[in-house]
């Protein structure tokens, strides 16, 4: 069995939440964040990571396979909720066009996974 943490889709996963995480952390002082839009946004990339380490783990590749393609869903998703963010000015555009790179990389990445 692999250890996902190890595997670099997931390495992206993870490191695209972080970058999520940081700047929330890192906004001013008062600015205001639709609360609703971040939790979404929080819970859609942290089910990005955990569907890529489920498919890494799994013995039945077929199942492992099917849940990378709902890991690719999940990524529109995360990108659907960080460009509702950035509309409610939760973030600047140097860094939604970061984070939303990375998804973008992310996502071509599951679709040639094998």
């Amino acid at each position: 069995m692999i250890n996902f943490h190890e595997h670099k889709l997931w390495q992206e996963s993870y490191v695209a939440l972080m970058d999520i995480h940081e700047m929330l952390d890192s906004s001013e002082e008062g600015q205001s964040h639709d609360n609703d839009v971040i939790e979404g946004l929080l819970s859609s990339a942290q089910n990005v990571a955990a569907t890529i380490a489920d498919s890494l783990t799994r013995a039945d590749r077929r199942v492992g396979r099917d849940l990378m393609m709902q890991a690719v869903g999940q990524v529109a998703k995360t990108r659907t909720h960080l460009a509702v963010a950035w509309g409610r000015g939760s973030m600047d555009d140097e860094t939604f066009r970061g984070i939303d790179d990375k998804y973008a990389k992310l996502s071509e990445s599951l679709q040639t996974f094998r």
